[in-house]
């Protein structure tokens, strides 16, 4: 049996991070790790770091989640990307599918649909 999958979420709500980062290690399935800005998360991803997922915020302090969707997927970074936002418009979610996200979806969120 492997350890818990490391998973990283990119979000700029303290509180949302760290009630998601609890919830998603209470049963010892996933080791969350968390960044507030997308400088964070590029932090986190470099290097010899290894994410099984990421859950992606669009509305960052420092920037646009789905552009930094798109330039991940431009680096050739092909783990599971989960846009977790407020904005679910269908042309948000349009355009974070076409910025290369894996899934979509909207908060308030429901967190055993997350998990499936």
């Amino acid at each position: 049996m492997s350890g818990p999958r490391p998973v990283l979420i990119v979000d700029d709500d303290a509180a949302l991070r760290a009630t998601l980062s609890e919830q998603l290690a209470l049963d010892g399935e996933f080791a969350p790790a968390e960044a507030a800005t997308l400088a964070e998360a590029a932090e986190k991803l470099g290097g010899d770091a290894r994410f099984d997922a990421v859950l992606l915020d669009i509305g960052l302090p420092d920037g646009d989640g789905r552009e930094f969707c798109a330039k991940l997927r431009r680096d050739g970074i092909k783990i599971p990307i989960i846009m977790l936002t407020g904005a679910d418009a269908e042309q948000d979610v349009v355009r974070g599918l076409d910025a290369g996200a894996n899934d979509y979806i909207a908060k308030p969120f429901r967190l055993n649909e997350l998990l499936a």
